[in-house]
């Protein structure tokens, strides 16, 4: 069950071997209980930042404030944590003070969840019954539930993220003090609250995100609606994230520069958008008029198919056909271009226009992409 990876044991051992306590802890110990293959591993240890700095070749000093020390074992990461207490959250994330102590169950006793609670080197250290909740699938604060979310309110969303993603249910003390303390989420910065969302949406129990929709707990993000969440799950993940907040919110660009998103992300809705608002094609024609990159029509395609149930098997088929037969769609895939007609005279718009008059006429009939019928029918209608 317990499968740790060479390097990640060389340093535990190495901690031990100096008179440290030393264990992976976190959600690498949940998931090789649930039989899942970590990400990463974290190491807690009694040991201070100077200590761990001490005993290693390479370190990179990432977080020492807070006790954290990244080991780099043959290039590879891995951070070391002093068992530590925190004090103080005047803003809803990160502590006022940090004190480094040497026992485990203090360190563990102010971590979110009791699944995220447990620590392992060479047995289970289980304070707080993570493995009974792991079993019955239930997420449960470490302690007193308000003043874990008091503490730090983007556990809030942890939360809803891991009911999501691990498909499990929310203890019931713990879910009603999350909602209360919802408002904390107006001080997290977006970008975290982005990358929960995303992470949410992609998990099995999307559902779970229910609760804090209907608790208006998002309408600082403007997302005000409860979107179907089948449909949602029935689109492939890297779709998810565009469904939820385009179902859920009156203007998903709104939302997505509220949440600071990447401009390759906001184009890709705002390419999705405009097709949307556009008529479902019938024809090959229609499909080139408005196409501008094969990802982006298949994901129309998707969302045309699963969140507003239109049959679009001829319309993949068209889309195919379309590039299987590499017929032009865009200005570039002309057998001509602007710097020909700047040849022949002309000049300003009336290129772009031209261009674009050509680009339609091939759209319509793709064999009269070549330079010879294009001079022509130039020569017949562009006449200077």
């Amino acid at each position: 069950m317990f499968n740790i990876p060479s390097k990640i044991e060389y340093v535990l051992n190495c901690l031990n071997d100096n008179g440290y306590e030393a264990y992976i802890v976190g959600g690498c110990v949940r998931d090789m209980l649930m039989g899942i293959t970590p990400h990463d591993f974290d190491i807690t240890t009694s040991a201070t930042p100077e200590e761990i700095i001490s005993l290693f070749d390479k370190t990179i000093p990432t977080g020492i404030k807070h006790g954290t020390v990244t080991v780099l074992i043959d290039k590879t990461p891995i951070e070391v944590t002093t068992f530590r207490f925190e004090e103080g959250y005047t803003n809803h994330r990160s502590p006022d003070s940090v004190r480094f102590v040497k026992n485990l169950k203090e360190d563990l006793s102010r971590r979110d969840f009791t699944v995220n609670a447990m620590a392992y080197n060479k047995k289970l250290v289980d304070y707080f019954d993570g493995t009974t909740d792991i079993k019955n699938k239930v997420l449960r604060a470490v302690g007193n539930p308000e003043i874990r979310f008091k503490e730090d309110a983007l556990r809030i969303l942890r939360l809803f993220r891991f009911a999501s993603t691990l498909s499990f249910s929310i203890e019931e003390n713990t879910l009603k003090s999350a909602l209360n303390e919802a408002n904390g989420l107006k001080h997290i910065s977006y970008e975290r609250i982005f990358q929960e969302l995303g992470k949410a949406v992609i998990g099995e129990n999307i559902e779970a995100l229910s609760p804090l929709i209907k608790n208006s707990s998002l309408e600082f993000l403007e997302i005000t609606k409860e979107p179907d969440f089948i449909k949602i799950k029935a689109l492939p993940k890297e779709l998810r994230l565009f469904a939820f907040l385009y179902l859920s919110s009156d203007n998903i660009l709104d939302v997505l520069d509220i949440l600071k998103a990447s401009n390759a992300q906001k184009n890709h809705a705002k390419a999705l958008l405009q097709l949307l608002s556009d008529e479902i094609p019938k024809t090959k024609a229609d499909i080139k008029k408005s196409l501008t990159s094969k990802k982006i029509y298949e994901d129309y395609i998707q969302i045309l198919n699963c969140i507003f149930g239109e049959e679009t098997n001829d319309i993949a088929i068209m889309l195919e056909e379309i590039f299987d037969n590499n017929e032009p769609y865009l200005i570039s895939h002309l057998a001509i271009d602007g710097n020909l007609l700047i040849e022949k005279g002309y000049k300003g718009f009336e290129i772009g226009k031209i261009l674009n008059e050509l680009l339609n006429l091939v759209i319509e009939n793709p064999t009269l992409n070549t330079k010879e019928n294009l001079i022509t029918n130039l020569n017949q209608h562009h006449r200077l």
